[in-house]
């Protein structure tokens, strides 16, 4: 968040006083608050189903369907602007698909590929499979 509205030349940002600045915020932290946790969860499943009032989240079928009614007017979570919240729940998704932690449904599949299709994401792409062949990994 600090550095996305350090740089704001960047566009990854919405900035302070934007009326879409809360929507931004909320996606920008449902990863790290909501996503993540109920991943883990279903990760390692506990000895005993834990009431859905005491998880933050609720329940993982309810995530991903909140996840995927978010990304699916797209392109991106804020419409046609890619921002840092795209980073951050995009790799979430695409790490947890590639893991089969996350259903690759649809709407999540689709995400992830215009996510995918940037050029800084293929860039990245490059540098790790660079990195990869000269680590012999």
């Amino acid at each position: 968040t600090y550095l996305a509205d350090a740089f704001p030349r960047s566009g990854l940002a919405v900035p302070v006083g934007d009326p879409r600045r809360g929507a931004y915020l909320k996606w920008l932290f449902y990863a790290p608050g909501v996503l993540e946790p109920a991943v883990t969860d279903r990760a390692f499943p506990r000895k005993e189903e834990a009431r859905r009032g005491i998880l933050g989240y609720g329940e993982f079928d309810t995530v991903m369907n909140v996840l995927c009614a978010a990304v699916t007017p797209g392109p991106f979570l804020m419409g046609e602007q890619f921002t840092t919240a795209d980073v951050v729940i995009g790799a979430n998704i695409r790490w947890g698909m590639g893991f089969k932690m996350i259903p690759e449904r649809k709407e999540l599949v689709d995400y992830v590929a215009r996510f995918m299709e940037r050029p800084a994401a293929k860039r990245a792409d490059a540098k790790d499979a660079a990195f990869r062949q000269q680590s012999g990994g």
